[in-house]
């Protein structure tokens, strides 16, 4: 919703460029130092167009350019200063759009991060409870076996005492019985 209302501002602010661009404009012109430093770029803009044009055309050394006439300069100074605005609104706009989505990705990065740093704790949570699982079974496997090895040790002894008990070929059928 944020981005929608943002993106209307924005058409908005670029839509009113223009009007606010004309009124910029007037003012600068009737404003002393303003519309001295205007007259004196747009002075500067008329020597590099020249320049420029006599590149362009291929020709080449030094050229006298002269001043413009006042009204002339009133009127590039005129549209220098309404174009400068609109063009300053739209890097405005641009530079904070940029602004906004860097910065977007950031959080959006950040949140990663944490999910990434949620799932590995997760994970080492997990990892610890299976050692510990596994020190436990090992424990019980090793408790099994013992009593294993002490049941069978009571098996062979058992073995051997009836070993010892029969007598003859019957097992001790017709043997003498001790009294």
């Amino acid at each position: 919703m944020a981005a929608l209302v943002f993106k209307m501002g924005a058409l908005l602010l670029k839509q009113m460029a223009k009007p606010l661009g004309a009124r910029f404009e007037k003012w600068a012109l009737n404003h002393p130092v303003a519309r001295k430093y205007i007259i004196s770029t747009a002075q500067v803009m008329h020597r590099w167009e020249v320049y420029i044009t006599r590149g362009a055309e291929g020709r080449s050394g030094k050229a006298f350019v002269g001043a413009m006439t006042e009204e002339k300069s009133v009127e590039l100074a005129s549209k220098i200063a309404s174009e400068g605005f609109v063009f300053a609104v739209g890097i405005l706009i641009v530079t904070f759009e940029y602004d906004r989505n860097r910065r977007k990705e950031i959080e959006k990065k950040h949140k990663e991060e944490l999910e990434r740093l949620a799932i590995l704790d997760q994970a080492a949570k997990e990892r610890e409870r299976l050692r510990v699982e596994n020190l436990e079974q090992q424990e019980l496997i090793g408790q099994l076996l013992h009593r294993v090895d002490k049941l069978e040790d009571l098996i062979h002894e058992e073995q051997a005492r009836r070993a010892q008990g029969r007598g003859g070929m019957w097992g001790g059928f017709f043997a003498p019985r001790g009294l």
